[in-house]
């Protein structure tokens, strides 16, 4: 779905999430709320799953998709996530810096195969045509690969950034 426009992919995300059980809602980003997804148990049975347009970069709208699916995963075999927030505003709760871990290398190993991704690390060819024919071979779009280079400092945020797409949501 990373090569499709979202007018494509929305639908079959919200056909998925909605036979799974989940509520499936983009939000417009709220000024200094520092967040780009949620996820909110309604009932027993029910979830909201929530990203925001924060970052319009297609790159982070999958990653936080993945992410936040984790989160129902995580709670699914029932972990409890609760965000306690010190005074000088930084999280201090262990069990929840390992469920954000967690969610972290989930999404980043369901968008790009592990296995995929440190063969192409090892070869340490980050240009422009290494990274379309790493992409076209793993069927992602190049931007998702850009953005995940650029998290992890193979490539400077200036770099590639014509290959990475945002998405304008209505």
């Amino acid at each position: 779905m990373t090569k499709q426009n979202p007018e494509v992919f929305l639908p079959e995300l919200n056909r998925i999430f909605e036979n799974s059980g989940v509520a499936f809602v983009i939000l417009p980003n709220l000024k200094n709320c520092g967040i780009n997804g949620a996820v909110k148990w309604i009932g027993k049975d029910r979830i909201l799953l929530a990203v925001n347009d924060r970052s319009k970069y297609a790159d982070q709208f999958w990653f936080t998709l993945f992410h936040e699916i984790k989160h129902v995963f995580q709670r699914k075999k029932g972990h409890m996530i609760v965000t306690p927030i010190g005074d000088n505003g930084i999280t201090n709760n262990l069990d929840l810096d390992r469920l954000e871990k967690e969610a972290d290398q989930f999404a980043q190993n369901h968008l790009i195969n592990p296995a995929d991704y440190k063969a192409f690390i090892k070869e340490n060819d980050f240009s422009r045509r290494a990274v379309l024919e790493f992409s076209e071979g793993i069927q992602i779009h190049p931007g998702v690969v850009v953005g995940r280079l650029q998290r992890e400092k193979y490539l400077d945020y200036r770099h590639l950034n014509d290959l990475k797409i945002q998405y304008h949501f209505d």
